[in-house]
Order: structure tokens, then C-alpha cells, then sequence
């Protein structure tokens, strides 16, 4: 009797774990163009990498076609690739725009159809002999990144609203327009130059529509669709309702992933694949971000603001999304150059790790030493900066205005990153280790602030102990922001 009871409560074990494991597992109901979310690349990133305009200052608050033009074209593609690699990122969602006006990208079409500058933009310039604002950079950003990573493995999807830009002429267009120029042309002129170099496509506002088009077969779900496919048949997307519990299922009859947006720890799945109001099965994908919230953007895009989650916090939840059969996106905000703050490549790499996609712990073992830490020596006339709204590790740095002042700080380990702040207003420095000059390293930037941005590192110091030296030579102003050691 007692073995019949263990036999039988193996049996309905057995049972249970096989009825959750296939609802877990069901992905042979996916279309096959979309497997790969969960198959090979099991979790990614994104970038809200975009310009801003008259309307809601938008990210990097750049309004100028010189400055987005200079960043575009200086954004080191393979620099880029290859640290995403090292983090184990299985793909990447870039922006091509945000309804202000400024591309990623090159494009005929969107030059044909865009609107004069906004008045009071000075710093907008209008295409040579129209009155169309120039908004499209010299470079197809875009397009270089997808080359560059498709030759590391890992893949892109584009993100584009679905409707033309509501705020690009200076005021809010209330309700958007989904015009056949933008989804016919445009987006099939870029699906076609992008061929299969660009693994789908991340489609916002469709909201505004979604209702009308339930009951009229899903015309534009459907040009959308049709234009996407033009350039790679194999190509996926997803239509983005806005937040809520429908953004985990298919809105359409055409999205193989859900969009998933959510601005808190998106909830874990149930089962891999779900039926929405469309024909088609979807991938369960949940999008979050990274950084702390912000009363506009909540904290999409937000270099500005430090990490909300610990490190470990959302690496364990992308491991429990993943066992349940989800996919998870995180957005992480970079510099408008394209350089990563570095606690957010650490937090990446975190992830990467718990996931198995890298074995790499370049970043992910470093331990991040504040600029207030007390081991830090400082020489010469040296302020303290706090609560500075700017991105910098913990909110605040150290700076001096005084050629010659330095700072030391001697450890044990076997990595030493030194990483702050670039700007307009500051220099060169002068980087020593063991009493070694290691050359003038530059930490002005053109236009913009760039926070926690690597001016040194070295991860093959032999072990025992070291001391790095950082000496002010040129600028305004050296700031001191964070270190990162391993022990």
C-alpha cells in the first residue's frame, strides 16, 4: 500500500511538471521567424537613442542638425558591437526616431515629407533650397550598427512609431496620422536598404488606432505588415498598445512578439506563447528600463538618472522570465556618442552571466568605488558636486579648476577603470599607474555631456598593489566620478 501511495504521487508529479513544462514550452506554436527570441538570443537591450525637439525636450535635449549630425556619424559601430558581445546581449532595439523630427538614419522620403523648422528653433536648419527641415544625418547610423553586430551574432530590431512624428512641427498633432507616405514609403524605403541585415521591427502608438482597426480587418496593421516584409520576408514585429496587460499578447493579426512595454518589472509569463485578438501566436517578451523613474519619460532613455534595480535584482528576474518561457528587453540609456556609463555596463553584464550568455566578468566583477570614497587622496583645491542631476555615479563628483591637482588611490586587485565625465568645459588629464606616466587622455566633449564614461581601464595587472594618478593639465574643470577594481 505504501509503495502504491509513493508510485502514485510520482506519477501525478510526474504529470504536473510535463502539463507546466508544456505550457512553459510551447513555442512549436510560434511562427518559425521568431523562435530565435528564445532560442538563440534569450534576452536583449535597447537604446531610446534619440534627438529632442520644441515639445517635450526629449533625451539628449539636442535640437541642432550639427550637433545630431556629429554624434551620428562619430558613434563608434564596432566599439560597440564588441562590448555588447562581451555582455552577452542576444539583440538590440535602436530607435530611428521619436515623433520629433531627427533620424538614426538617411532617408529620401522622410526629406520629401518633412515640415519646415519649427519657428523659434534656430539651431534647426532647412534642407539646401526648400523650406523642409533637414532632420536626416549624413550617416545611416542604424544601418552600420546592424552590419556590425549581425557579424557578431547578435541581432537588431528597429523601433519606429507607427504614424508620422505628432510633434515635429512644434505642436502636438492629437490624433497622429498614419498617412501611406510613412508607412508605404518610408518604412518600406528603409526595410528594403536594410534587407536582412535588420531582424524586425518594434512599432509604438498604435493605440490611437487599434480599436477602429478590430472591426475593419486591421488595414493599417496590414500596409505596415506588407512594408516591413518588403526588404526581408523573415522579417518580425510587434504593434505596441500602450500599458497594460494587452501589451503581452497580439493586438493584430500579424505580431509575432508582444511589445510587452511595461515601467515596472514586467510580470513573469505563464506559458511562452499566446493568442491575442489577431491569428497568430506571439513570443512573450517584456521591455522595462533600467534607469530610476522621471516624472516625463518615466525612464526610457534616462542617461541622466543612475540604476534602480540592483544588479542582481534584475538578472534573476530575466533568468525566472526566460524559465518561464519569456523574453526580456532592457532598456539602457548610452551616451550620445554611444559610450555606456559604466555601472550600466556592469548591471548588463550581470545579466549576461546569470543568463549563461557570456562567460565573460570583465565588468560584472568590478567593484564600483565612489568618488566620496575615503581611500581616494586628493591634492590641491578640491570641491565636492552633490545631487547633480547629470547621470554621474551616485549624483555627485569631485572637481578642480586648478592645472596640477590630482588625486591617488592605491588598491590590491588585479583591474583599475577610471571613468567620469566628458564636457565642453573640460580637458586633458594625465594618467599615471605605479608612478608611470600612461599618456594625456581627453575628457572634453564638443557639445554634450557624456556621465561615467571609461577614460582608463586595464584588466591585466599583475596581482598585488597598485596606485593609480590622475593629474589635471588642461580645461576648465577635472571631475572625479567613479573607479571600478577588482579585488
Amino acid at each position: 500500500m505504501k509503495t502504491k501511495t509513493v508510485t502514485s504521487f510520482f506519477l501525478v508529479l510526474f504529470w504536473i511538471n510535463s502539463t507546466c513544462l508544456g505550457q512553459i514550452n510551447n513555442g512549436d506554436r510560434l511562427p518559425e521567424e521568431v523562435k530565435w527570441m528564445y532560442d538563440e538570443a534569450k534576452w536583449g537591450i535597447s537604446h531610446h537613442y534619440l534627438a529632442g525637439g520644441e515639445l517635450n525636450k526629449a533625451y539628449y535635449d539636442i535640437r541642432s542638425f550639427e550637433q545630431w549630425d556629429y554624434y551620428t556619424s562619430n558613434f563608434d559601430v564596432n566599439a560597440y558591437a564588441d562590448l555588447v558581445t562581451k555582455l552577452g546581449v542576444g539583440y538590440v532595439i535602436f530607435t530611428i526616431t521619436q515623433n520629433r523630427g531627427y533620424l538614426a538614419t538617411t532617408s529620401k522620403v522622410y526629406d520629401l515629407n518633412s515640415p519646415p523648422c519649427p519657428p523659434n528653433t534656430p539651431n534647426c536648419k532647412n534642407q539646401e533650397g526648400t523650406l523642409r527641415a533637414d532632420y536626416t544625418p549624413n550617416r545611416d547610423l542604424l544601418g552600420d550598427l546592424a552590419k556590425a553586430l549581425s557579424k557578431k551574432g547578435v541581432r537588431v530590431i528597429a523601433y519606429l512609431p507607427s504614424h508620422a512624428g505628432d510633434r515635429w512641427t512644434g505642436k502636438q498633432i492629437v490624433p497622429p496620422a498614419y498617412p501611406d507616405w510613412w508607412i508605404n514609403d518610408f518604412i518600406g524605403e528603409l526595410s528594403k536598404k536594410w534587407g536582412d541585415t535588420l531582424a524586425g521591427w518594434w512599432f509604438d502608438g498604435y493605440w490611437n488606432i487599434s480599436k477602429d482597426e478590430q472591426a475593419n480587418d486591421y488595414p493599417i496593421a496590414t500596409k505596415i505588415w506588407n512594408a516591413v516584409r518588403s526588404g526581408n520576408p523573415n522579417a518580425i514585429m510587434t504593434l505596441n498598445t500602450g500599458l497594460g496587460s494587452e501589451v503581452f499578447t497580439s493586438p493584430d493579426k500579424y505580431s509575432q512578439y508582444s511589445a510587452g512595454e511595461s515601467n515596472e518589472l514586467p510580470p513573469l509569463p505563464k506559458i511562452r506563447a499566446s493568442k491575442g485578438k489577431g491569428e497568430k501566436f506571439t513570443q512573450y517578451v517584456g521591455w522595462s528600463f533600467l534607469s530610476e523613474l522621471d516624472p516625463v519619460f518615466a525612464g526610457w532613455g534616462e542617461v541622466d538618472r543612475n540604476l534602480r534595480f540592483k544588479d542582481d535584482e534584475v538578472a534573476n528576474h530575466t533568468v525566472r522570465a526566460r524559465e518561464n518561457g519569456g523574453v526580456s528587453t532592457w532598456d539602457v540609456a548610452i551616451n550620445p556618442n554611444g559610450n555606456w556609463p559604466l555601472a550600466k555596463i556592469k548591471q548588463v553584464q550581470v545579466i549576461g552571466n546569470a543568463m549563461n550568455t557570456t562567460a565573460d566578468t570583465t565588468y560584472s566583477s568590478l567593484q564600483l568605488v565612489n568618488d566620496t570614497d575615503t581611500e581616494i587622496n586628493y591634492s590641491g583645491i578640491w570641491q565636492y558636486s552633490e545631487d547633480r542631476k547629470t547621470g554621474a555615479f551616485e549624483q555627485d563628483v569631485h572637481y578642480t579648476q586648478e592645472n596640477g591637482d590630482y588625486f591617488t588611490y592605491s588598491f590590491t586587485g588585479t583591474s583599475i577603470v577610471f571613468a567620469t565625465s566628458k564636457a565642453q568645459d573640460q580637458g586633458k588629464v594625465e594618467i599615471f599607474l605605479d608612478n608611470k606616466s600612461l599618456g594625456v587622455f581627453l575628457t572634453h566633449d564638443k557639445y554634450k555631456r557624456q556621465v561615467q564614461e571609461i577614460i582608463y581601464e586595464n584588466h591585466n595587472l599583475s596581482p598585488g598593489k597598485h596606485t593609480l594618478k590622475v593629474v589635471k593639465r588642461s580645461g576648465d574643470y577635472m571631475l572625479v566620478d567613479v573607479l571600478g577594481i577588482k579585488n
